[in-house]
This record gives C-alpha cells, sequence and structure tokens, in this order.
C-alpha cells in the first residue's frame, strides 16, 4: 500500500512538473505549520474584454494557455473596464496536517481573503466534489454583494473552499471593478482568518476609540469656548472616521446594503466631506482671513470643487467612465492640500510659529500618502500589506492627535495676540485722553482763572468762571484716574496699591492717618484680576477719602485691606463728627460709593454716629 502510495504520489509531481512548463504558472503546496499564503505568486490572469466569459469557458483547455503569469505578489492593473480571471492551483502532500480542520474525508477548508476593500464583483469558483449538477461552485463577494448573502459577512471575506491530501486543486476568480483594479488575495486556514480578523478589528477598535474620545473632548470645548476651529477640527475627524468605517465594510456589515449603488457613493462622498472639513481647518487654523486674505479668498472659491464633481460623478457614474473623472477629483484633493501647505510655510516665514504644528500634523499624513500610493501603485519597493493598507488612517491618526494637542495652544496663543493689540489700543487711548482731553481741560481752567483777574468782569461772571475752573480741574482729576485705569502697565497689584497709599498720603496730608499693611498686601489686589473691580474699588476709596477731608473734621484715619474667607475686605475709619443718615440728604459723592458697591456686587456697610466718627467696610467675593 505504501508504494502504492509513493508511486501516487511521483506522478502527480511529473504531472505538476509538466502542467508547470505548460501554463508557466506555479503551484502553491501546502506547507507544514504554514496557514497563510499571499497568492499573488500563485495566479496566473485572463483578461476578458467584453465580459462574456463564463466558467465553463474560462476554465476550458482552449483557453488553459491564454493564462499570463506576472510572478508578482501584489498587482495594480490600474482603471480598467475589462473583466479578469485568475487561476489558482492548490496541492497538499502533508500527512501531518497543519491546525486547519482536517476531517475523515482528508479534507481542509480553506478562506479566500482580499485586502482591497473596494472590488465590487468577486465571483469564486470551485471544484464540485459531490459529483452533481454544475462542474464549479459560485461563491459571490466584492462590495456590491449585500454581506446578508455572504457565507462570512466581513468585507474582505471572498470565499471558503476545501482542498483535499494528494489532490490537485484548481480554482479560479473572477472579478469586475470600476475603482482601481487592485489584485491581492491571501489563503488561510479558519483559525488563521480568525486571529487575522481580531487583529484588523483590534487595529481599527483602538483607531475609532481614540477618535471618539477626541471628538467628545473637542465638542465640549467649542460648546464652552465657542472657537470655530474645534468646530471643523470635530467634523473632519468625524468624517474621515466615517469614512474608514464605510470604506473598511464595517458600515455594510452592521446596517447591510442601504440603496442602489451605496458600496460607490458613500466612500465617495465621505472622503469628499472630509477633504472640505479639511479645507474649513486649514483655513480657520492658520488664520488666514487675517493673515492672508487673498488665500482665503482663493480657499472658499476652491471649496465647492469637490463636492460638486463628486456630484457629477454619482449621478452620472452610469453612463460615463469616471476613472479621469476620479483622478480630477484626486487632483483637487491634493489641490486643497498643496495650497495648505504652502499657506502654512508662508506664515511660518511670517513668524506666525503656530504654523509650525500644522506643519508637524500633516508630516504624518504627508509621509502615509507617499506610503500608500507607492505601495498601490508600486512607485516604490514598498510591499501592499496589513501596515501599508492601513497607513492613511494612521496618518490621519497622527494628525488628529497633533492638532488637538494645538488647537488648544493655538488658541491660548491667539488670546494673548488679542490681548496684546488690546494693550496697544489702550495705550493709544491713555496718551490721547492724557495728551488731547486732559491737556484741553487744563487750559480750560487756567483761562478760567486768567479770566477772573480781568476788573471788568463782575462779581456773577467771576462765580461762574470760577465752577467751570473748578469742574475742568475735577474733570482732569478724573481723566488721570480713567487714563491710569486703561495704561495696560498698571493692571498688577503692586502698582494699584502703591497709587492707593500714594493717594491717602496726598488727601490725608493734614491729618494722622494709618495704612495697616504686612507684606502680602501689596500683592492683595491679585486675588481680584477683573480690572473693572478693581477700578471701582479705588474710586470707592477716593470718594471716601474725599469725604472725610471735606465732611469730617477728622483728627485720624485708619485704613486696611485684608482677605477674609474668599472676601476682600477693606475698611476705613476715622474719629470724625460723624452723622445720622436719617437726619442728612444724600450727597453725589455717597451715592456714587453706594452705586459703585453694587456694580461689583460688593456689601457696603456705612456705620457712623454723631461726634464718635464714622466706620465704612466695602465686602467684594473673589469669585466675581
Amino acid at each position: 500500500m505504501k508504494l502504492i502510495n509513493k508511486f501516487v504520489s511521483n506522478v502527480l509531481l511529473l504531472l505538476l512538473i509538466f502542467s508547470e512548463s505548460t501554463f508557466s504558472q506555479p503551484t502553491l503546496f501546502i506547507k507544514e505549520d504554514k496557514e497563510n499564503y499571499s497568492l499573488g505568486k500563485y495566479l496566473s490572469l485572463l483578461e476578458d474584454k467584453d465580459g462574456k466569459l463564463s466558467i465553463k469557458e474560462a476554465s476550458s483547455d482552449s483557453l488553459s494557455g491564454k493564462f499570463v503569469h506576472y510572478d508578482k505578489d501584489f498587482l495594480n492593473l490600474r482603471f480598467t473596464s475589462s473583466v479578469y480571471w485568475f487561476r489558482l492551483i492548490v496541492l497538499d502532500t502533508l500527512i501531518n496536517k497543519a491546525s486547519g480542520i482536517l476531517n475523515s474525508n482528508d479534507e481542509r477548508n480553506w478562506l479566500i481573503i482580499k485586502n482591497d476593500p473596494l472590488v465590487e464583483d468577486i465571483r469564486f469558483y470551485s471544484k464540485n466534489r459531490s459529483n452533481v449538477g454544475d462542474q464549479f461552485v459560485e461563491t459571490k463577494a466584492g462590495s456590491i454583494i449585500n454581506p446578508a448573502e455572504k457565507t462570512i459577512k466581513a468585507n474582505d471575506f471572498v470565499a471558503v473552499f476545501p482542498v483535499y491530501k494528494d489532490v490537485i486543486d484548481t480554482v479560479y476568480i473572477r472579478m469586475q471593478t470600476a475603482s482601481q483594479f487592485i489584485i491581492s488575495f491571501n489563503m488561510l486556514t479558519e483559525g488563521e482568518y480568525i486571529i487575522h480578523s481580531s487583529e484588523k478589528n483590534m487595529f481599527h477598535g483602538v483607531f475609532f476609540g481614540i477618535f471618539i474620545l477626541l471628538i467628545a473632548y473637542n465638542t465640549l470645548l467649542y460648546f464652552s469656548i465657542k472657537e470655530k476651529v474645534y468646530f471643523y477640527y470635530v467634523l473632519y475627524i468625524a468624517s474621515f472616521a466615517l469614512f474608514v468605517f464605510i470604506y473598511q465594510g464595517y458600515y455594510f456589515e452592521v446596517i447591510g446594503r442601504s440603496f442602489f449603488q451605496d458600496y460607490f457613493t458613500l466612500p465617495l462622498v465621505t472622503v469628499t466631506i472630509t477633504a472640505v472639513f479639511w479645507l474649513f481647518l486649514t483655513r480657520e487654523f492658520l488664520s488666514t482671513k487675517i493673515y492672508f486674505p487673498l488665500a482665503y479668498k482663493i480657499l472658499t472659491y476652491l471649496t465647492p470643487a469637490a463636492p460638486l464633481l463628486c456630484l457629477f460623478i454619482i449621478v452620472f457614474k452610469v453612463t460615463i467612465k469616471i476613472a479621469w473623472l476620479g483622478g480630477i477629483l484626486a487632483l483637487i484633493f491634493w489641490l486643497y492640500y498643496i495650497i495648505g501647505v504652502i499657506i502654512a510655510f508662508l506664515a511660518l516665514r511670517k513668524k506666525i510659529y503656530i504654523s509650525r504644528y500644522y506643519l508637524l500634523a500633516i508630516s504624518g499624513l504627508t509621509v502615509a500618502v507617499i506610503v500608500y500610493t507607492s505601495a498601490r501603485n508600486s512607485f516604490l519597493p514598498v510591499s501592499w500589506n496589513f501596515f501599508t493598507q492601513n497607513i492613511l488612517s494612521i496618518g490621519v491618526l497622527w494628525e488628529a492627535l497633533i492638532l488637538a494637542a494645538t488647537v488648544g495652544y493655538r488658541f491660548s496663543l491667539l488670546k494673548a495676540e488679542k490681548e496684546k493689540e488690546k494693550a496697544v489700543m489702550r495705550n493709544q487711548i491713555a496718551a490721547d485722553l492724557h495728551d488731547e482731553v486732559g491737556s484741553n481741560l487744563s487750559a480750560i481752567a487756567m483761562q478760567s482763572k486768567m479770566m477772573m483777574k480781568d476788573e471788568i468782569i463782575d462779581n456773577k461772571l467771576k462765580e461762574k468762571l470760577q465752577d467751570i475752573s473748578n469742574l475742568a480741574w475735577n474733570t482732569t482729576d478724573a481723566i488721570r484716574d480713567i487714563v491710569w485705569f486703561i495704561n495696560p502697565y498698571h493692571d498688577n497689584s503692586q502698582q494699584l496699591f502703591i497709587r492707593m497709599k500714594e493717594l491717602a498720603s496726598k488727601m490725608l496730608i493734614n491729618l494722622n492717618y494709618e495704612f495697616l499693611t504686612n507684606e502680602n498686601n501689596e500683592h492683595i489686589f491679585e486675588s481680584l484680576p477683573n480690572l473693572n473691580a478693581r477700578r471701582h474699588i479705588y474710586l470707592i476709596f477716593k470718594e471716601t477719602l474725599n469725604n472725610i477731608v471735606k465732611h469730617s473734621n477728622a483728627d485720624d484715619v485708619t485704613i486696611s485691606f485684608e482677605i477674609q474667607e474668599k472676601v476682600f475686605v477693606m475698611e476705613i475709619r476715622d474719629d470724625g463728627k460723624g452723622f445720622i443718615e436719617e437726619e442728612i440728604s444724600y450727597g453725589e459723592g455717597l451715592k456714587n460709593i453706594r452705586n459703585r458697591a453694587s456694580y461689583i456686587g460688593a456689601e457696603l456697610s456705612i456705620s457712623s454716629k454723631k461726634e464718635k466718627g464714622t466706620v465704612i467696610i466695602l465686602k467684594v467675593p473673589l469669585d466675581m
């Protein structure tokens, strides 16, 4: 029996040698402990220009010699309307099988998978071992086939077929697609397919998980900050994630076929939308409207180009050849990309350093596009494998993470630039008020004084001139305070504290006063960053001292600042004649004090008794 088996094996080998010399096609020998085979070098192909050949004709002896073998792991036939037939010869001579399932009939199942998601129509033909009906069994696959009709719903699955021990098996694959014709198949065992699918799903699971977190985080930032760059960033990465979800077939596996030609329409639409949102993000991220208005207009006018061409392709796909239109669409995408890069370099030359991060972000996508295009079109010696098939996703993930870290920095940078612009404007306003309005008011006051010395002016007119002079001097004094607060140099706590001490020394020069301080008081206003609150506190302080000087007849004054349980407290005491609020009519000074306290949400307490002085306490919440 052993001699008979050995004789049969030798005859089979001789037949294989003869067939290989006849067809110039190597046979795929199943090797021990190898469960995954790239089929490129084992396939021979036949072009069917009219698409009319049947499996019976393609497998006939008359066409056997017309199959061509290219001896390449990966083949790109570009765009073609032809149908292609592929032939694979398999032989398993192993006695000890690998981990694939071997049944009692010396049979093991192998799976064929495709490595390009976009192939539309695939028909797989394997021998009918039941000897009933047709010689071959047909299995349909490809993106045009509804997942519900497939043995395995995964997008990459083509077919499962049995290989018998010591039996030469010839299988055929028929392919037709309107997309780029990529020939890349693998044959693997059921166990290896489970591992392959797990690795693929894990990669995409991590990919989609990171994108979901980025989308959620930046959506929250947009609603809290209302900065457009976050909005466009979210739309860009969300649309790309949706494109990958559809392109890799997950959409159809989960939802199924939704409408006619959705396998073609959905990827095309989502990649176009992704390109448009990338354009919007570029325009906003690089602040082209501010720094490059011409580029902003160019990008705005170019935006509709891709969507319009995409719509044209979808509408007329059935009646025209779309290969050249697809090429034009790809050129538009490249144009979007190149313009963005040019603007970034121009921004870098203008020392707009935020562009460095933009260039760093798209560098990953650039490398990914080069590797993907080279592997897919054999421009460079880069193999077409799982890494290169998913390199675009890795490149966009790199870009998304860099931009996510940068948009926050960009927002802070733009905010700082706006603050600088405000500071320049405040300086200009302060200078104008001091030089123009202040000097004019001083001139009015001086001229009024001079006119009062004229003997021909009566006393009544002199009184009016005195009122004008006083009003001018008071207004000048008020403007000095306004100018002081407008000047950004005085925004810090120390400057305000020093000014208030100087004001007290000038106004209370004839009184005994005490300014209670400690080593931290110079920084006490840092707890109140609100400039408006500081201004009102200062003016309340000034008005209070003015009232003491004019009305209190006090000899001693005590001033103190402190922080009590997240509340800023200013207390001013005098030992003057005091007053009873019910017995006096409010003057403008007391009204102003109360109004200013109300404006900043502060609590104002005025305690006074006749001949026992007055205590004014102002309490300002620090969380305002």
